[in-house]
């Protein structure tokens, strides 16, 4: 036993630092004494060797096949520990996890494929169907173009009616109380006054469209309403009577009398 070399792994391992029983146990135990190995497989001369081979079996078969000129026995085996998969049950479940995370990570993949697929088709269809549909371009441009049309129509229309309101705002007097109040120029001070604050707006005074320092009706509506009793209507309620204004055109058509009446009633109410 002395006179016998063994090499783990090109490492050789000394026979005299192991304990006397080894030399009589397998190659299991020199192997797990020296280098802690657990789960491995040994290859001798180039073929598999069972690790519970017994030591001394070892040594007398490597006698009997091996030529030397020295009275030593050199004997080299290389020990391979086995990867997962080639253990118990806990490689084998380490393994399942593994192809399990393969093809959770396939699964995603087609995921998104499908997605980006799903994506693509809907917007080729939107591209096709809204963004370079021909009906649709045309349109938008003809609605555009009256839009454009309408503007530039209603320009001069409206130059001339502000220069009008201008004018009839600037000359004052009664006129300025037949077409409505102007209160652009009131202060904050005049809009916190007592004369202010006492309307009484649940009634609908504060809508009108004029307004005395004695919260009457002026003059100059009274005959617009004798002269024609719809602009009555306008000048004391505006665009917001509209459903009042058409009762009074309608009443007014029968005879006129109706009309009149109707539109003093609203004034004076």
């Amino acid at each position: 036993m002395s006179n016998t070399i063994i090499y783990i792994n090109k490492t050789q391992i000394y026979l005299n630092t192991i304990p006397k029983y080894i030399n009589t146990n397998t190659i299991d135990d020199i192997i797990t004494y020296t280098t802690k190995f657990n789960n491995y497989y040994i290859i001798y001369n180039n073929k598999l060797l069972s690790k519970h081979t017994n030591l001394n079996t070892l040594i007398n078969t490597n006698t009997q096949t091996t030529y030397h000129n020295t009275h030593h026995n050199i004997i080299y085996l290389n020990v391979i520990e086995r990867q997962y998969g080639g253990g118990g049950l806990i490689d084998m479940f380490m393994s399942i996890i593994k192809i399990g995370d393969l093809f959770i990570m396939i699964f995603k993949f087609i995921k998104y494929i499908g997605l980006f697929i799903y994506w693509f088709i809907l917007f080729v269809i939107w591209l096709f169907t809204d963004l370079l549909n021909p009906l649709n371009f045309l349109t938008d441009f003809f609605n555009s173009l009256i839009t454009i049309i309408i503007a530039i129509c209603r320009l001069p229309f409206d130059m001339i009616l502000g220069l009008m309101a201008l004018s009839v705002n600037t000359v004052g007097s009664w006129m300025q109380g037949f077409w409505g109040w102007d209160q652009s120029s009131l202060t904050k001070s005049d809009r916190e006054s007592i004369y202010f604050t006492k309307m009484n707006r649940s009634k609908g005074k504060g809508k009108k469209c004029y307004l005395t320092n004695t919260n009457t009706v002026p003059f100059s509506i009274i005959l617009g309403t004798i002269l024609c009793p719809p602009i009555g209507v306008f000048m004391d309620m505006g665009l917001t009577g509209w459903l009042n204004i058409i009762i009074c055109i309608l009443l007014t058509l029968l005879f006129y009398i109706p009309g009149l009446v109707y539109a003093l009633l609203i004034i004076y109410a």
